[in-house]
């Protein structure tokens, strides 16, 4: 099953993309936080609504290893890039001395969420097939009569 795919990749990404920048501008509304990198942060959003759309599709192409394993391995996979990424930043801006945390707090709950309503719809979708695959094999399908 591939909730993912080519053709509707740019949608899924530009959603997640939405859903969390409206998210981060309700949430420093509220606590009155006027944030310094606006333009970085909304472009990092960007980037990492990317991976992590692409990395979340790839659970197609790892049917035989077990579930636990794909979701930690995608999920420490996203990570260490991010985190690559703020340290090869740190080297051409000054940053935040809790950028790391910052940003794996940023990226964690958001991830944890677009994770487990992925994989849900994914079980749903199995569950589903697994249904209509059994009424077949049972003859349940209707038959055409003349």
């Amino acid at each position: 099953m591939q909730l993912i795919n080519r053709k509707n990749f740019i949608s899924i990404v530009c959603t997640v993309y939405t859903i969390i920048s409206l998210s981060k501008i309700i949430l420093e509304a509220m606590q009155g936080y006027k944030d310094p990198y606006y333009v970085e942060n909304f472009i990092t959003i960007f980037f990492i609504s990317l991976g992590a759309t692409f990395v979340l599709g790839l659970h197609y192409y790892l049917q035989n290893v077990p579930l636990t394993i794909v979701i930690l391995g995608q999920y420490i996979f996203l990570l260490g890039i991010i985190m690559l990424s703020i340290w090869i930043e740190s080297h051409f801006q000054k940053m935040a001395s809790t950028a790391y945390r910052d940003m794996f707090l940023s990226f964690t709950f958001p991830y944890i969420i677009g994770a487990i309503i992925y994989y849900v719809s994914i079980m749903l979708q199995m569950r589903k097939a697994n249904k209509t695959l059994e009424e077949i094999n049972k003859g349940g399908g209707k038959k055409d009569e003349y």
